[in-house]
């Protein structure tokens, strides 16, 4: 198997779970280029290539999954407009800073990060539905939300995604359908700035990119489709695993020593 194969595989499968889910993917993609590529007997992806490969694997699903959501009336332009800009911000600043930061770090501020998401998403919250019925809050606290979360999901390569998602759902009460599909818009937004830190920084290894997001872009239009026969309740237990499983293997990781 040629490792483009292997990153189409890895694409595919993230890819499916992000656009379901609204976390762009990278949950799944992180653990699965640290370990599948030496398990199979290619050259280990150092922590900085990983984050940079899940910034690209996180605009290719984040873009096929938000037009899939759209089309469904579950994206929301207030959410894109505030949100999105502090995301901007933060996520350039996050992912640049990120070539100076040991890989050790980066596992570390990346498991503990995962962990609390992981918890956060097991609350029950309301079902609304339709954005009819949702009162948003004061722009402000949406723009703070966004600017906290480019900053971290920007230096640990994972996307904004998860971090959106629990402050949308839990902190600003935002329906949970709603908080998928504008969250993968607002994650778009902040993948883009990101991609091109990691890039300028050269932490982006061209062939594994162009595999990883062939094979993204499909899994994303089969997730996204997928989402909208799923009930909310499911899909946050769904992404409250996946979470879960890949903190523990970032803490894992930290603890007992990575490549960086």
């Amino acid at each position: 198997m040629e490792i483009a194969s292997l990153m189409s595989l890895i694409g595919l499968a993230s890819g499916f779970v992000g656009a379901m889910t609204g976390v762009g993917g990278a949950l799944l993609a992180v653990p699965l280029l640290l370990t599948l590529p030496q398990l199979l007997g290619f050259q280990p992806v150092t922590v900085h290539a990983t984050t940079g490969l899940a910034m690209v694997q996180g605009l290719t699903t984040n873009l096929v999954g938000v037009i899939v959501h759209r089309r469904a009336g579950f994206v929301s332009g207030f959410l894109l407009r505030w949100t999105g800009s502090g995301i901007i911000v933060g996520s350039l600043l996050g992912s640049v800073a990120s070539r100076w930061l040991p890989g050790r770090w980066l596992l570390l501020m990346l498991g503990f990060v995962l962990l609390f998401c992981s918890l956060q998403m097991l609350r029950p919250v309301p079902e609304v539905e339709h954005e009819a019925d949702f009162a948003y809050p004061s722009s402000t606290r949406f723009i703070a939300a966004g600017l906290l979360t480019g900053i971290l999901s920007g230096a640990t390569g994972l996307g904004t995604g998860s971090l959106t998602i629990v402050l949308l759902v839990h902190w600003l009460k935002v329906p949970v359908r709603i908080a998928i599909g504008s969250t993968l818009g607002i994650s778009l937004l902040a993948a883009l700035t990101g991609t091109l830190g990691k890039a300028l920084t050269l932490q982006v290894p061209l062939v594994e990119a162009f595999g990883l997001s062939l094979g993204a872009a499909v899994g994303a239009v089969l997730g996204a489709k997928a989402s909208h026969h799923v009930s909310a309740r499911t899909l946050r237990h769904i992404l409250a695993a996946f979470i879960a499983v890949a903190a523990i293997h970032a803490l894992w990781r930290c603890a007992f020593g990575v490549a960086g």
